[in-house]
């Protein structure tokens, strides 16, 4: 007997329809793995475009009758606005803070402090906002007062029409997507 066997492969040169089989699947894999692969930084790069390249119109937002405003002390405003985010359509809470500082002349802060996000509240005592989270505190103005915020609160704008008050987020757009 001398061992050789026709049914094994290794001792003829080896099986060439095995070596096929296995390349065979290790190309059907690989081209899966390319496919998929392609797939998701083609959705990467869709989403990116999508939320990158798109301007914002910022719109007036109502606040109510501008005899309304007080001049003495910060009126709280709970706003709604629409918010994109790639094909993500949300309506999301904003409050506002809203003063007539000198006659016609309102101030409206956004409560979103500048350190961590935190709510702001409106010391009317104090004649302060003071962030309850990490103890930052701001001026009438927004300015930083103490406390560890960077920056001071974000500033809105503001106008009145036909005796109607209304604020606007900033942003690089300006554009009039008016009331």
């Amino acid at each position: 007997m001398t061992g050789e066997s026709p049914d094994h492969p290794c001792e003829h040169g080896g099986n060439e329809s095995g070596a096929m089989n296995r390349r065979s699947a290790l190309a059907a894999i690989f081209g899966v793995a390319g496919t998929l692969a392609a797939g998701a930084l083609g959705l990467v790069a869709a989403f990116l475009s999508n939320a990158m390249g798109r301007t914002v119109a910022r719109p007036w937002l109502r606040i109510g009758p501008a005899q309304d405003l007080d001049p003495e002390s910060f009126q709280r405003h709970l706003l709604r606005i629409d918010h994109d985010h790639a094909w993500i359509h949300q309506r999301k809470p904003l409050t506002v803070y809203i003063k007539d500082l000198y006659p016609n002349d309102p101030v409206a802060l956004h409560s979103k402090c500048s350190h961590l996000g935190c709510s702001v509240k409106w010391d009317a005592e104090g004649k302060k906002f003071r962030c309850p989270c990490h103890g930052g505190v701001y001026d009438e103005q927004g300015n930083v007062v103490s406390g560890p915020p960077p920056r001071p609160l974000t500033r809105l704008d503001v106008k009145i029409e036909d005796d109607i008050c209304f604020v606007r987020l900033p942003g690089d757009d300006q554009q009039d997507a008016s009331a």
